[in-house]
């Protein structure tokens, strides 16, 4: 009982995910593992572009800050590439998923037992997420044009390090466009408070400082929850809307992705994580972001 999201469900959706070790990472190498790839067809003018990477720090934080935008690079026939550095397990919403407390969207308190399905660990929980963002990633990008790559990191969630972000950055960078250029599309340095949303804005900030000519087309995407943060006043923001009503849609889909509810394979983890940032969002469909 819920609402519906589009593409694959379980397990299928996310096993060809691309998850780079932390032995992998250190030594700058990509998992051999086949990328879960979308779509694959560019045309010939966005052929000539560098690779875009969105890096997210969590599943859905690359809906809620960066939808419309991925949506739209892969509409224009780009070859694109989402990375998530974390699996998000340690989220509060696994407690209220598992019985613990009643979430204030859902309203009453859970039974996994009478609702059919096993409490949720740290592991189930975590690729009970990666599907969940797949699913949403699936509902911005699927018919389109362009390509979509996904790729994981699987570094700790709430200990992300700066250096950490920049090996995950780099070794996804080298698989894709070995020493060439790649747009890097991530969270702010200046306008955020997540430790590991702060790490991938400060690690893509020193990937440019060092590497220029290949990391020098760098944008920072900022979350809902920011929009009207003063710290805004310290960089110049750029709304990016939706350029078609089918984009809008897109984006709206993927956060109906988040709210799908359907155990064993779907337990509407987004909503019942950050309701409000997607209440806020899915209205107007829009990202701001800042160079």
């Amino acid at each position: 009982m819920g609402t519906g999201a589009c593409g694959p469900t379980g397990d299928a959706a996310a096993a060809d995910l691309v998850t780079l070790s932390r032995r992998q990472l250190l030594t700058g190498v990509a998992a051999a593992a086949a990328p879960f790839v979308i779509g694959g067809r560019t045309r010939a003018v966005a052929a000539t572009l560098p690779p875009a990477l969105f890096v997210s720090a969590h599943p859905d934080d690359e809906t809620l800050a960066m939808g419309v935008a991925i949506a739209e690079h892969v509409a224009a026939g780009q070859d694109v590439h989402v990375l998530w550095l974390t699996r998000g397990e340690t989220s509060g919403a696994r407690g209220s998923i598992n019985g613990s407390g009643v979430n204030g969207w859902w309203g009453v308190q859970h039974d996994p037992g009478a609702e059919g399905y096993d409490p949720l660990d740290l592991a189930t929980f975590g690729q009970a997420r990666i599907e969940e963002a797949t699913r949403a990633v699936l509902c911005l990008v699927a018919g389109l044009s362009g390509s979509l790559t996904l790729h994981e990191a699987r570094l700790v969630t709430g200990s992300v390090t700066q250096d950490q972000a920049e090996d995950a950055i780099v070794a996804v960078a080298d698989a894709i466009a070995p020493g060439a250029a790649v747009r890097v599309k991530t969270h702010s340095h200046v306008v955020e408070d997540h430790p590991d949303h702060l790490a991938a804005g400060k690690a893509a900030e020193a990937l440019k400082a060092a590497h220029r000519t290949r990391f020098g087309d760098l944008r920072h995407y900022i979350l809902p929850s920011y929009w009207t943060d003063k710290r805004l006043s310290q960089v110049s923001e750029t709304w990016d809307k939706p350029a078609s009503t089918e984009i809008s849609h897109r984006a709206r889909n993927a956060c109906r992705a988040y709210a799908a509810w359907h155990p064993p394979s779907s337990y509407a983890i987004g909503y019942h994580s950050t309701s409000g940032l997607f209440a806020k969002l899915a209205p107007a469909p829009k990202c701001l972001y800042h160079a």
